[in-house]
Parts: structure tokens; sequence; C-alpha cells
């Protein structure tokens, strides 16, 4: 019985190293952030999850003992490394809710207009780090998104541009519109990095949300051809 509280110590520890490690990975090597309402239920995730972890050491052993002490220090030091920087972002983003709340109230339209002159000079890293700005205030915003995907692309870092054009298709409800990202994402995969049923999956996603589309026919085709490019492989 006394090997409960830590068997279930670890696998409440598992996913909260797993999902740290997943969204620092996010952060850094993507370089995305995730919505300020998916990081306030992280945090509270997080917090919950102290809860438990505490009343768990109790039951393993005593207060203020060595192992205690080193065992709380451990779990908190690994919270700051994991989550601080999410924590971070997310009171950068309250406090400036707080300090200017008229302006953000008045901003009912993406403003693109210092990014697109970025990448007019051909300062597409600016560009970047300008659409992002509109991302964080607009984060449905499918243009801010897939122009942050386009102008990574331009700098041929197309790993860090995956994820968003994938983000910026999900905010796409245009039949149109979304089919020429879809061919872009689906390119990338099939031919830059041969990830072919990523691209058939892609693919996929376009039929299944517009299934009547005019365009279905062809993308059907399209994925029988990547299927057996597939299988030949």
């Amino acid at each position: 019985m006394e090997l409960i509280p830590h068997i279930l110590s670890i696998a409440l520890f598992v996913p909260f190293v797993a999902w740290g490690v997943y969204t620092l990975r996010l952060r850094y090597k993507y370089q995305m952030e995730f919505r300020p309402t998916m990081e306030a239920l992280t945090l509270a995730g997080l917090v919950v999850f102290y809860a438990f972890e505490l009343a768990l050491l109790r039951t393993a052993s005593r207060p203020m003992s060595p192992y205690f002490i080193f065992a709380v220090l451990g779990l908190f030091t690994s919270g700051v490394a994991l989550y601080g920087p999410m924590l971070t972002s997310l009171a950068s983003q309250v406090l400036v809710d707080q300090m200017m709340p008229a302006e953000r109230s008045q901003t009912h339209e993406p403003n693109y207009a210092s990014a697109e002159a970025c990448e007019s000079a051909g300062d597409y890293a600016g560009a970047v780090r300008e659409y992002k700005a509109v991302a964080r205030v607009f984060p449905r915003d499918a243009v801010a998104m897939i122009r942050i995907a386009d102008n990574l692309a331009k700098q041929d870092q197309l790993a860090l541009a995956v994820p968003w054009f994938e983000s910026g298709l999900e905010c796409l409800d245009s039949p149109e519109k979304n089919l020429g990202v879809t061919n872009r994402l689906a390119e990338m995969y099939a031919y830059h990095f041969d990830r072919k049923n990523d691209a058939v999956r892609v693919l996929r996603t376009y039929l299944k949300r517009f299934p009547e589309s005019s365009y279905a026919e062809s993308v059907r085709r399209r994925i029988e051809g990547l299927e057996r490019a597939a299988g030949t492989a």
C-alpha cells in the first residue's frame, strides 16, 4: 500500500512533463504560442496537478522531511522550467489588457500595414514578427497565420512554416481560399519532407470540410495519385 502514492505521483508526473515539453517545443522550435484561453486552462491544470502531488507526497513521507523538501523543490523547479514562459506570456497579455483596455476594445479589424511594409521591403523576418503581433490580438485570423507561414517559407524555414499553415487552414472557411493553402501544404509535405501520408491527411481534411465543393473531385484524384506514389515507393 505504501507504494501506491509513489506510483500515482509518477503517473501524474509523466503527462506534466510531456505537455510541458510539447508546449516548449511549439514555442521555441516552431515559434508558436497557445491562445490565451488554452494557456489559462493549462496553468489552472498545473495548480490542480500541484495540489494532487503535494497531497500524495504528504501521504508518502513526513512533511518537512528531506525527501519531502527535495521532492517539492524538484516539482516547482521543473514547473518553472516547463511552464514559466507560458505564465510570462499570459501575464504580459493580461497586463496589456489592463493598461490599454480602451485601445484594445476599439481594435475590431486586423491591421496588416506594418507587416505588409516589411514584406515590401524584403524584411521577411520583420514581417513574421508583425504578423505574430496581429495573431496575438486576433487568434482566429487566418490571414495573419498564413502570411506568417508564407514569410517563413520565403526564408526557407519550411519546418517552421508548416504548423502555421495547418493552423491557418483550420480558420479558413472559404473552399476556394482553403484549397490554395491545402494544395501548397500538401505539396510541401509530399515533396519537401517526403511525408505523403501527411499530404493525404491534409487533402482528406479538405474533403471532410467541403464535401460538396466543386474542387472535391480534383482533390480526390490527387489523393489517389499520392497513395499510388506512396505504395510504389
